[in-house]
């Protein structure tokens, strides 16, 4: 017998095949039937369109929640502060001055939901709602300094970091301070509302 020749099965008598030769053998790998390039830097599912991130829209929604927490802390922390700085401005009725102990947890909370909106709540109903609800108190507060007196805000203060001060050194810098501050965050809400529906649009009209 031949080196080359299969070997006989003894109890057939009959050439045993070679493995891999018969049913059970495994498929031919045609990984690199696309090429090299997509057997090697291809991943499962890279075809599929990512879902995307709104990082701006994120990115907004965080420091608008920074503007909330903050203050809203600084508030529970002395009350007290807060309470009396307000008082100074004139403008809220004397009977409804108690209510004001419960702005600092408003703001907490608001903050708090911010968060949600931030993580899975941004292009719901419920996340749109509420930056609504944060925009227009940021527009109350803004209407409510147009009514404390330009000498008295200068003065006490606006009072959004309780008692804490930013000095200007700017004859009245309070109200525009806080002016300043408040278009900026008016700005970042409506860049967190907007943002992802242009994401969509765009995204739409690539596909």
């Amino acid at each position: 017998m031949r080196d080359s020749d299969p070997p006989i099965d003894s109890a057939t008598g009959l050439p045993i095949p070679p493995a891999g030769s018969g049913d059970d053998a495994p498929a031919e790998d045609d990984s690199f039937s696309k090429g090299v390039d997509k057997a090697v830097y291809q991943t499962p599912g890279a075809d599929e369109p990512r879902e995307p991130r709104y990082l701006f829209a994120r990115i907004s929604v965080f420091l608008i929640m920074l503007f909330w927490v903050i203050p809203g802390f600084l508030k529970v922390k002395d009350i007290s502060a807060f309470m009396n700085i307000v008082e100074k401005h004139e403008v809220i009725p004397e009977q409804y001055e108690p209510l004001l102990m419960w702005v600092g947890p408003g703001e907490l909370v608001m903050g708090l939901l911010l968060v949600f909106v931030m993580g899975s709540e941004l292009r719901k109903p419920f996340g749109k709602l509420v930056l609504m609800s944060s925009m227009i108190l940021i527009g109350v507060f803004t209407y409510y300094l147009t009514l404390v007196d330009p000498v008295v805000l200068q003065e006490s203060g606006c009072g959004c970091l309780s008692d804490y001060r930013i000095a200007s050194g700017i004859e009245d810098g309070a109200r525009y301070f806080a002016y300043g501050k408040n278009t900026i965050l008016l700005i970042l809400h409506v860049v967190a509302l907007l943002g992802p529906a242009m994401v969509d649009s765009r995204r739409n009209h690539d596909a």
